[in-house]
């Protein structure tokens, strides 16, 4: 071995043990990272049993990894590196790749749910985000066997719960489908495509309702957010007055409710790229109070229950994103009662767009429940004819016709 090699290979393990001991001797007193606006994750307790199963060496890998040496600055080194690495064009468009696919992931709150994303994260699905100005959005690309797999899962449904049951479908396109920029849309398919796509293989007695056409209608507006990739609680009226328009219903106008805004919100696309030029313009997030009476219990996947409002701005004090602010976060199902004695009890299955939906349902319905099918671990079909439910809406977002993880969960909670 050459001399230089050698040294090389000296100096790189001196490097790595060096700095080992200092990580173990450094003490770590960060309890959240401003940066990230995310809690820091604190050491895993130890059980034979999650130590067997492996939760235990998964949660401690996690532990580890937010728990290492000056990571703040190392995390800010990398965040500048990975926008050095983009792709600028003479737009200004830059490329980043980073995690999962989070528009269907996200990191769970105190309870084991999430605390306002989505939960199912798979490596293989890394998500590319486009960066034009002070605005990120995910790049979107369609895959038949995606569309037909949450189209045969719908129709199961369906024709398991009976002919009693209404069922619609909301699919929910993302905000890379409403920009007017051209490099933008070379580098995303079409979301609108995708969804006629899907809605040709759906049973015909399943209602389709056009939130698409809904947004595109208004998509100069602030219904979405720059830094996050939800819609904003704007958008998600659109589509619940879509909604309401395939049930022969007339929406609640908008000024009849309270309006608030919760200001400096930095959302999951600045979470994922920690990205100075969504840094510098964070978004408002804007949501509006109910003015029917209700109780709401929410109840996580290990059965606790708890009293929540469907609206708080306290939420977004107590999570790691303000998005929790709608239903508190993602949670395993709900139930929502309100003073209305009409005898109608709608179930939400749902990802996490629906969080900002669901609370303008509450004019129309005695019951509104939402059922999140990933935390969820009892049978679907059998909470539909537990509750006695008349209306059943599945809202996801463009993610079903991208990769096949929710449809197969759907599948699962069929089957169980």
């Amino acid at each position: 071995m050459k001399l230089q090699v050698k040294l090389n290979l000296i100096l790189f393990l001196v490097f790595i043990f060096g700095f080992a001991i200092v990580n173990l001797l450094k003490p770590h007193s960060e309890k959240s990272s401003n940066l990230e606006q995310r809690e820091i994750m604190k050491q895993p307790e130890f059980t034979v049993e999650r130590f067997f199963d492996g939760q235990y060496t998964r949660d401690f890998d996690n532990y580890f990894a937010d728990n290492f040496a000056y990571r703040t600055s190392l995390v800010q080194v990398g965040s500048s590196l990975k926008e050095l690495k983009g792709f600028p064009d003479e737009n200004g468009v830059s490329i980043v790749v980073q995690g999962g696919d989070n528009m269907a992931g996200a990191t769970p709150d105190k309870t084991g749910e999430t605390g306002g994303g989505d939960s199912t994260v798979t490596a293989a699905n890394s998500s590319q985000y486009l960066i034009l100005k002070d605005r990120a959005f995910i790049a979107f690309k369609y895959s038949a066997a995606a569309a037909e797999k949450y189209a045969g899962a719908l129709n199961q449904f369906r024709k398991a719960v009976g002919p009693d049951v209404r069922v619609y479908s909301l699919l929910a396109p993302s905000s890379v489908e409403f920009s007017d920029n051209k490099d933008i849309q070379k580098l995303s398919e079409s979301q609108k495509e995708a969804f006629a796509s899907l809605n040709k293989l759906l049973d015909p007695k399943i209602g389709q309702v056009d939130a698409y056409g809904g947004l595109a209608a208004h998509k100069d507006e602030y219904i979405y957010f720059r830094t996050d990739h939800h819609w904003s609680a704007l958008g998600a009226y659109y589509a619940y007055a879509k909604f309401m328009e395939s049930l022969g219903e007339q929406a609640v106008p908008l000024d009849k409710y309270k309006k608030n805004e919760i200001k400096d919100f930095l959302g999951t696309a600045y979470k994922q790229t920690l990205s100075d030029k969504l840094k510098a313009h964070p978004d408002t997030l804007v949501y509006y109070t109910p003015f029917t009476k209700y109780t709401y219990t929410m109840h996580t996947s290990t059965d606790k229950s708890f009293e929540r409002k469907v609206v708080d701005a306290n939420y977004a004090k107590n999570s790691s994103t303000f998005y929790a602010v709608f239903l508190g976060g993602d949670y395993a199902w709900g139930e929502i009662k309100t003073d209305n004695k009409n005898g109608k009890r709608i179930v939400v299955v749902k990802d996490s767009y629906a969080n900002a939906f669901v609370p303008f349902l509450l004019p129309h319905y005695e019951k509104v429940y939402y059922l999140d099918p990933r935390h969820y671990k009892g049978n679907m079909v059998d909470f539909m004819k537990e509750q006695k439910i008349t209306d059943v809406l599945f809202l996801n977002n463009s993610t079903v016709v991208k990769n096949t993880g929710l449809a197969q969960t759907l599948i699962d909670s069929m089957n169980r």
